[in-house]
């Protein structure tokens, strides 16, 4: 990549801009939207928040994000890398690695999640009902009802997250998969779930509010009986300026 145009996006952008510019590319520094609607070649991401900034503005697969101080993410770059990996940025001294996101279909709206999607009592320490349906050799079809605080739905880079503290599985970057992990379940020996999508959440008892999170983002209550439809959505490419 020659003379690059980095977007930068997050609490450490306007400092990383000289970075960038010494490098011989030129930086844009902005919020998520407007830094994908200058039309950039890339975009580094300073923290979680804004890695999912960037995927709810519309992030494109054509666009490789460089995540640093993002944790979970496993390519994330260290504090103490940053300077290098902005540099190879510019120089296109990375490797590309897509990442899988969840679709959602909810409320009469369309999100994006690169980490998971979850329904949660948005009273603490209330119990709903929730039921999974999967998708299975016959096409989606009931997997489990159970009573719990809420349930997760984790992509495998979301799964070294929230849902690990759920003990839920660690998946494999390149497994074409999601864990189904609930939180606070009423039944001790409930099970988690790794499933392929398209899938279905579905609120069933109508005892308390339940929320519906998309990654760190909370984007409204959801009715009982109302579907929350899971399937792929278009991919994340990560840029990895580290050697494995």
């Amino acid at each position: 990549m020659t003379e690059a145009h980095v977007g930068l996006v997050g609490p450490e952008a306007e400092s990383a801009a000289a970075v960038v510019e010494n490098a011989g590319g030129t930086a844009t520094v902005g919020d998520a939207r407007s830094v994908l609607d200058g039309d950039v070649d890339a975009v580094a991401a300073f923290a979680e928040r804004a890695l999912y900034a960037l995927v709810r503005a519309g992030l494109s697969p054509e666009t490789p994000v460089l995540p640093l101080n993002a944790d979970p993410v496993a390519d994330a770059v260290t504090p103490t890398e940053r300077d290098r990996a902005l540099r190879r940025l510019v120089r296109g001294e990375y490797d590309s690695r897509e990442r899988p996101t969840i679709a959602v279909e909810a409320r009469r709206e369309t999100y994006r999640a690169l980490s998971d999607v979850m329904l949660a009592t948005a009273e603490a320490a209330r119990i709903s009902e929730y039921a999974i349906e999967a998708c299975g050799e016959a096409g989606v079809a009931p997997l489990d009802t159970v009573r719990a605080d809420g349930i997760a739905v984790a992509t495998p880079l979301g799964s070294r997250g929230y849902t690990a503290t759920a003990d839920g599985p660690a998946l494999s970057p390149t497994v074409d998969a999601v864990a189904v992990v609930p939180i606070a379940p009423f039944r001790v020996e409930c099970p988690n779930w790794v499933v392929s999508l398209p899938g279905t959440l579905t609120v069933e008892r109508d005892e308390t509010d339940v929320v519906l999170l998309i990654d760190d983002a909370d984007v409204g209550l959801v009715r009982p009986g109302a579907p929350v439809r899971l399937s792929y959505g278009e991919p994340v490419t990560l840029a990895a300026t580290t050697e494995d």
